[in-house]
């Protein structure tokens, strides 16, 4: 086979994965001989292991352009900058964590021979994530206006409520009254919406979900919606300034300013093991089916 061009970007880890790292960083050699590494991961691995000494460093999406793989290695948050990066090139993304397992860095440091192996054979599949493409009249949102998980509108303050109007292809949906609303997709269903009461909703299913936080109005439930079509938000309240947050991202939102909201014209590539399957996932990080009296 020939060798692959593997990149790989990752977060400061605790001193018990140096050993895993190293290996993981080992096996990524073995297939591509040249890997690149983000810069400020880079750092990160040259002091504290000489495994990636002589690796080129990237900073840029530009610089991944021809490559086979990205490599993020840490946790959920790593895979959402890993998107940052990938952005349009529909490189595939294979998620390595180093803590609990996540539901997009869903291969554990013990499995890395196994993921490895995959990968040289080809014994992989993909999943198609859909992301989320922002626009705010008269405002920039940086080179990458988009959202993996998440596009959120959050009062900035304790004391005040923030009233977000929704309208869906210029129809009226309603006036959420809440701390905030959450627009999230399929893999954003298991982060932020999931502990704002909203429903588990399984990659590939083209629909967004639409949930208020902390709703003042106890009848506003969370609402599911095809993800085709635009929505456009307008937020307003005591205080005319709010959070606007692309996953992690954040921004100041003036009040009155439309935000809309539409599906991004490319897709999240996520590279998964064959053994790996969303529900499995889910009971593993729900424990769900486990007799309660044997937790």
């Amino acid at each position: 086979m020939s060798s692959m061009r593997i990149a790989v970007h990752g977060k400061n880890f605790a001193p018990e994965f140096d050993d895993a790292i190293k290996h993981i960083l080992a096996r990524i050699q073995s297939l591509d001989p040249a890997p690149i590494v983000e810069v400020n991961f880079k750092r990160v691995l040259d002091e504290r292991m000489s495994r990636a000494k002589d690796w080129k460093p990237f900073e840029t999406s530009d610089e991944l352009k021809g490559y086979d793989l990205l490599v993020a290695i840490g946790g959920d948050g790593t895979v959402l900058e890993a998107a940052i990066f990938v952005r349009d090139t529909e490189i595939p993304v294979l998620g390595v964590n180093t803590g609990r397992l996540g539901f997009l860095s869903n291969v554990g440091t013990e499995e890395i021979d196994l993921a490895m192996d995959a990968v040289a054979a080809g014994k992989v599949w993909f999943e198609r994530r859909l992301m989320l493409h922002v626009a705010v009249d008269d405002m920039e949102l940086g080179d990458f206006p988009y959202a993996l998980n998440e596009v959120a509108i959050m009062k900035r303050d304790t004391s005040s409520m923030v009233a977000v109007e929704v309208l869906r292809d210029d129809v009226f949906v309603n006036n959420y009254w809440a701390d905030g609303l959450i627009v999230s997709t399929p893999t954003g269903s298991t982060a932020y919406s999931l502990s704002a009461g909203g429903p588990i909703v399984m990659p590939g299913s083209e629909v967004l979900c639409i949930n208020p936080v902390a709703p003042h109005n106890l009848n506003n439930r969370p609402l599911i919606i095809p993800s085709d079509g635009e929505l456009q938000l307008v937020a307003n309240g005591r205080e005319n300034q709010f959070l606007l947050s692309l996953d992690s991202r954040m921004f100041i939102l003036d009040g009155g300013r439309k935000v809309t909201v539409t599906t991004a014209p490319f897709r999240f590539i996520l590279m998964n093991l064959e053994h790996q399957e969303f529900f499995s996932t889910v009971r593993a990080k729900m424990h769900w089916g486990i007799d309660p009296r044997d937790r």
